[in-house]
């Protein structure tokens, strides 16, 4: 259990370290998508993903800085808070094997940083909103706070990055599965959350952002921040459809992706497995349902990203990481029960009894690959190893970060 903690946080601070140091090589970049999807604002008109966009313009408007610089300290405070509360978060749950498979995931904390073109992008929000949430239950254990935590943080979240409707599906069930008793109150409460939802996702459907819009945002982008629209704004102007037409699965692509999410879910498939809903510690409903179950159809929204664009890679981390901090997080919240037991037996009785085969299947499964940022390309390999290896390519861009060039 020390050496775990001890390897933990020595590896949490190593990927944090290469992770500030490439936001902050590449934040000038002009082939940078993170930095084009931040700077979507409302100079144009409200449109999606604009609200922390533009936040952040008129901060760096009224301190006269540099917009990328104003998104890189954004970008920076964000993986600085995440990481400190991955660490918070983990650091008390009992180790078991199987834990660390599920924790040290390549779908999970790892893979910003060994796909650059996924680093600083905003989903990174919506994971730190939602641990959040579950801290917030641990150190208070009154259910209310998350309400109010849900209500207020929602519609900051979903008009910066809209796809965080796809996994608000995890909240909602955090709120059924933790209360005792599904009285008027839960109901009241419940619905709330339901209304808050509903009238922001209409917001955001029956808006119509034109190209006389867009124009006009680029404009002022340009005048006001000397910044040019990437390729993340013009999707205000893009339907679904658009999308959906650069997407071509093929039955290589296909297998390729069922390995990986074999792969990169197996910890975490395994201690659902190994796991069960504590009944004491829930209502009678949800005392009757399979956990894994449960899993199964709060899974079956991560799909749709997959059959509408290509970052399939971003997907795969989203469609992992909200899982398992959402299996964490009940574990640590005593809302389901992991039998070590079972788990151990099942460990004694296969090749991990012996502890090299353990770390050579850690290594091997954890630490070798990752998926790449679009479904048509391959999986990467060494992540850490190409990580350092990489790093003297991007020292160069420093040498004007200070007149803002590259």
């Amino acid at each position: 259990m020390k050496e775990y903690k001890i390897f933990f946080s020595i590896y949490l601070t190593f990927l944090l370290v290469f992770i500030i140091f490439f936001l902050a090589a590449v934040h000038n970049s002009s082939v940078n998508n993170s930095m084009a999807e931040w700077v979507i604002n409302y100079q144009g008109g409200f449109t999606r993903r604009g609200f922390l966009g533009e936040i952040i313009f008129q901060i760096s408007q009224f301190f006269d800085i540099q917009l990328r610089k104003t998104f890189l300290l954004l970008q920076i405070l964000i993986y600085l808070f995440y990481f400190y509360l991955i660490y918070k978060f983990f650091k008390k749950i009992n180790y078991n094997y199987f834990f660390a498979l599920a924790i040290f995931s390549p779908l999970f904390f790892i893979f910003s940083l060994a796909e650059l073109e996924a680093l600083g992008r905003k989903d990174i929000l919506m994971f730190l909103v939602f641990i959040v949430n579950f801290l917030i239950f641990l150190k208070f254990r009154k259910v209310n706070y998350n309400y109010i935590y849900f209500i207020i943080t929602f519609p900051v979240v979903f008009l910066t990055h809209e796809i965080y409707i796809i996994y608000v599906v995890y909240f909602l069930a955090f709120f059924v599965i933790i209360e005792k008793k599904l009285n008027l109150k839960f109901f009241i409460k419940f619905f709330i959350a339901l209304f808050v939802i509903i009238l922001f996702l209409n917001l955001v459907t029956s808006n119509e952002f034109s190209k006389e819009n867009f124009d006009l945002l680029c404009k002022n982008l340009k005048e006001k921040s000397n910044e040019s629209c990437g390729l993340a704004p013009h999707s205000m102007v893009v339907d679904i459809a658009a999308y959906q037409n650069e997407v071509g699965w093929k039955l290589p692509h296909v297998i390729r992706y069922i390995l990986i999410f074999l792969f990169g879910f197996l910890g975490l498939i395994i201690s659902i497995f190994f796991s069960k809903i504590n009944k004491s510690q829930t209502n009678a409903i949800i005392s009757k349902i399979n956990l894994k179950l449960i899993f199964i159809i709060l899974a079956l929204p991560s799909i749709l990203p997959f059959l509408t664009a290509v970052d399939s890679g971003r997907y795969s981390s989203m469609a992992y990481t909200f899982p398992c901090i959402f299996y964490f997080g009940l574990l640590r919240s005593e809302l389901i029960t992991f039998d070590y037991e079972k788990a151990n037996h099942f460990i004694s009785n296969s090749f991990l009894k012996m502890k090299k085969y353990r770390v050579i299947f850690l290594i091997i499964l954890c630490f070798t690959w990752t998926p790449k940022a679009v479904y048509h390309e391959d999986i990467s390999s060494f992540p850490l190893y190409r990580t350092i290896m990489k790093t003297p390519n991007f020292i160069g861009n420093f040498k004007n970060f200070n007149v803002n060039q590259l």
